[in-house]
């Protein structure tokens, strides 16, 4: 490790930021990173991701503080890796677009982040797996005697039902069946490595490494390694919901995540007003709420539901022409394609962006 980062003149973590920026491209504060990466669910940041590509970082790394924000925001600046030409917009250099790419060469961010979606999932199948294997394992080894290593009341319940309602017989073939399906999700896979996340099970007379230590033992720095072993997992939800018959057991510890909702609770009740047919106004003045805000709530439910028509809000018309427009422009700042546009409105603009997918 220690000759790795020698090499390299930025901290993954910084490599991180620098991406984020690149990708904001001065179009957002630094502080949306922070938002981002910590999972914060609201209107902005879910539509922020969309937008700037950034889904598959959502609540990527949420121990990220706004002081250590703003210290490696200096640290780039003071590298020549970003500029500002506004307070705090930042664009990265030719110097710093080298240096990232030179460092996530060598350390790249997970191709397996789907922050935005399975970040609930995960935690829960982490739950879950991690009590699972430990009850199994010294269930195989005829002891009863250990203190289990998930406290979560909900999580012991599952796990104990999940036991209670096969045999004897097929409770003592869980490992092995677990075991086919786990070498299964990796088998073909060289840019994943099981290690990251099997070095952290615990099992009889075994306690798992912490996140640190994996990631000392790994001679990995620990942000690299966060992001690796939650890319693990992600891709651990997504072939399990999307093969369920390939992967049975992996399939029941995150089926339930298949029915949670993408929306946030806000929006969810603004979704619900809008199906039984209230107008956007009639909507803000029912939940006492500004207009924007329910402007807001219906940008989200159009990047969430597909089977969501745009047409009350914005005509074929406009669609199209926004649509020309923003195919011809690199930019996704408002303003900018508001001018473009001849006036038409924000509200409008995001729409056709979210239902184009560009947002």
């Amino acid at each position: 490790m220690r000759n790795l980062q020698e090499t390299l003149q930025l901290s993954f973590l910084e490599a991180l930021i620098l991406y984020c920026l690149k990708q904001l491209n001065g179009e957002r504060t630094i502080y949306a990173i922070y938002h981002i990466l910590n999972g914060k669910k609201s209107a902005q940041t879910i539509q922020d991701v969309h937008l700037f590509g950034l889904t598959g970082l959502f609540k990527a790394y949420d121990r990220l503080s706004r002081d250590q924000l703003d210290s490696i925001i200096k640290t780039l600046i003071s590298k020549g890796h970003i500029e500002s030409n506004d307070d705090l917009r930042f664009f990265i250099t030719d110097k710093g677009l080298e240096q990232l790419q030179e460092t996530l060469l060598l350390t790249p961010i997970s191709p397996y982040l789907s922050g935005l979606k399975y970040n609930q999932a995960s935690q829960m199948l982490w739950e879950r797996l991690t009590l699972l294997v430990q009850v199994c394992s010294h269930i195989s080894n005829k002891d009863n005697t250990y203190v289990p290593i998930q406290k979560g009341r909900q999580t012991q319940l599952w796990v104990k039902a999940f036991l209670s309602k096969r045999n004897k017989s097929e409770r003592e073939k869980i490992p092995y069946l677990l075991l086919k399906e786990f070498t299964r999700l990796f088998d073909g896979k060289k840019d994943l490595k099981p290690e990251i996340l099997v070095l952290r099970l615990s099992g009889y007379k075994h306690a798992g490494l912490t996140s640190e230590q994996a990631a000392h033992q790994l001679c990995m720095e620990e942000v690299h390694y966060h992001l690796e072993f939650l890319g693990i997992l992600h891709f651990i939800c997504e072939m399990a919901l999307t093969s369920s018959e390939a992967y049975p057991i992996f399939y029941e510890l995150v089926r339930e995540s298949s029915k949670s909702n993408a929306l946030t609770i806000t929006s969810l009740q603004t979704y619900k007003l809008l199906k039984e047919g209230y107008s956007i106004e009639d909507i803000a003045m029912f939940r006492n709420l500004k207009l924007s805000t329910i402007e807001d709530h219906i940008v989200e439910i159009a990047l969430n539901r597909e089977d969501f028509s745009i047409e009350p809000f914005v005509s074929p018309e406009e669609q199209k022409k926004i649509a020309d427009i923003a195919s011809r422009t690199s930019s996704r700042q408002l303003r900018h394609l508001r001018e473009l546009l001849g006036g038409v409105s924000y509200f409008k603009i995001r729409l056709v962006l979210a239902r184009l997918g560009d947002y």
